[in-house]
């Protein structure tokens, strides 16, 4: 589909220093559900992936960031659903609601091909990543989020160093697509490093640790 291909071209175009989230190189994935073109772009930087379903007249974007409901109690979930109203009247072109048995949140944008742009689309990309800030602070679990985050670069530094990639080349990695400080890529790599060799010699389980840091 000619809109499928010009998504992929939006997402890959652009330079790691840019700010504007369609401006960046996206890591993306072309698939099928049922019929509808499924985009999946993700980004070292972005927490949790993005997924564009394309059909012949509408695209529409979700970010699932793969939290339940469903076990909170009445109050708190009464109290949940009532910022996640309050999150959709004050940020424009998405919406927050919910899917599956388990009740999780998703924020999701619905845009007509007809006259879309791509200053429109990343607009939409944009309010919805800051609808997804707006559920963590409203669930108050950002500091889950941000040990998630450190744990998912382990695991890409983890299958980087098994590959056989150079220090300099994740180095490189860390900096320019992390965004971490060149001495904080350092000192992560080198605990990478370190955590590699007690594995090797037998000490630790395959895979890298829950927490690197604990």
């Amino acid at each position: 589909m000619e809109w499928t291909e010009k998504f992929v071209s939006w997402f890959k175009q652009g330079q790691e220093q840019n700010e504007a989230l369609l401006d960046i190189p996206w890591d993306v994935e072309q698939g099928e559900r049922e019929g509808i073109d499924v985009i999946v772009a993700t980004h070292p930087k972005v927490p949790f992936s993005v997924e564009v379903y394309v059909q012949p007249n509408f695209a529409s974007i979700y970010v699932d960031p793969g939290i339940a409901t469903d076990a909170l109690n009445v109050a708190d979930r009464m109290s949940l659903y009532k910022k996640l109203l309050h999150i959709n009247a004050n940020l424009n072109m998405m919406k927050t609601s919910l899917v599956g048995d388990d009740d999780r949140v998703v924020l999701a944008a619905d845009l007509d091909l007809a006259s879309l742009s791509k200053e429109e689309f990343n607009n939409a990309l944009t309010y919805i990543l800051i609808g997804v800030d707006r559920v963590i602070g409203a669930l108050n679990i950002g500091d889950e989020v941000s040990q998630f985050m450190v744990e998912r670069y382990m695991a890409m530094v983890y299958g980087k160093l098994k590959e056989g990639e150079s220090k300099e080349d994740i180095i490189n990695f860390l900096v320019n697509r992390v965004g971490l400080p060149a001495e904080e890529a350092e000192e992560f790599f080198g605990k990478m490093e370190e955590l590699i060799s007690e594995m090797d010699a037998g000490s630790t389980e395959s895979g890298p640790p829950d927490n690197m840091y604990s």
